[in-house]
């Protein structure tokens, strides 16, 4: 009787059904999510306040300095609509790579767990920042709107779908980097050094029209100029795209770099979840 009651208090339990791959890595990602947004803006309210004065400081800055030229630096196209679509976007792109390369030393104690894996911290580092500049984007556009500058509504999508893309472009770079930085720390001071250098490059603070033809076209060597400047034909159509800007080009280095950096973190994997 004893041995008939347990087998009926067995088949009473409710069976554990196996989770798929995909949803044991969105739950890893989901808890990853969490964890970042508590360690970034936890014990440090003003950080919350800094998505926002950030971009905020650079957009005036560049008013002041820029402000008696500006139809001469962002022709066709209201000069802060033009940076708001300039600078929040790089932001995104230059924080993001730069917090996946900590990812592996922040996460490392978690990677003994089989389903945390490196690149699901990548993952969970560049939606978080995607999360965070996509709404510093949103209420500066709102803001702008208020204020009686001109934003056209009529590309929406499209603007979605450029953020969407540079969020790719973003995690491609992640991934690269994150296996270079598990080789060498220094690589940060170097990549620092790049991104100010993209800054200046990338027509974040003035339109690619200035530039003469005979040199425009080693700007044009840069994939995000190209973005950008879909981005801002998208809310304005009468800022023009200048010959030689192409979406497939930033495609083409899209695909490439995530390729190169699902290449790269397949081969290290290992390497950046043991113990050192």
């Amino acid at each position: 009787m004893k041995e008939h009651a347990n087998s009926m208090t067995l088949k009473k339990l409710p069976r554990l059904q196996p989770r798929s791959g995909l949803k044991v890595m969105l739950a890893s990602i989901r808890a990853l999510l969490f964890r970042e947004v508590q360690t970034r803006f936890g014990r440090y309210r003003l950080g919350y306040f800094w998505v926002f004065l950030e971009p905020m400081l650079s957009i005036g800055i560049m008013v002041l300095i820029f402000g008696t030229i500006r139809e001469r630096v962002a022709p066709g196209i209201d000069f802060v609509v033009f940076l708001v679509n300039g600078i929040i976007p790089f932001f995104m792109f230059r924080t993001g790579v730069k917090q996946s390369m900590g990812a592996v030393q922040a996460n490392k104690g978690l990677f003994s767990y089989k389903p945390v894996k490196p690149i699901d911290a990548v993952i969970a580092r560049n939606f978080l920042e995607l999360i965070l500049k996509f709404i510093a984007y949103s209420s500066f556009s709102a803001a702008l709107i208020w204020f009686g500058y001109h934003i056209s509504f009529e590309s929406i999508p499209q603007i979605i779908g450029y953020w969407g893309l540079l969020f790719l472009f973003m995690f491609a770079c992640s991934l690269v980097f994150m296996v270079i930085a598990d080789f060498s720390q220094e690589i940060q001071k170097f990549l620092s050094v790049v991104f100010i250098l993209l800054y200046l490059l990338s027509g974040i603070i003035y339109s690619i029209h200035i530039i003469p033809p005979q040199y425009r076209e080693y700007l044009l060597w840069n994939p995000l100029i190209h973005i950008f400047e879909n981005m801002r034909h998208a809310v304005s159509p009468t800022y023009a795209l200048v010959p030689g800007i192409s979406l497939t080009y930033f495609m083409e280095w899209l695909i490439g770099t995530l390729f190169i950096g699902l290449l790269l973190y397949k081969r290290f994997e290992k390497r950046m979840v043991s113990s050192k």
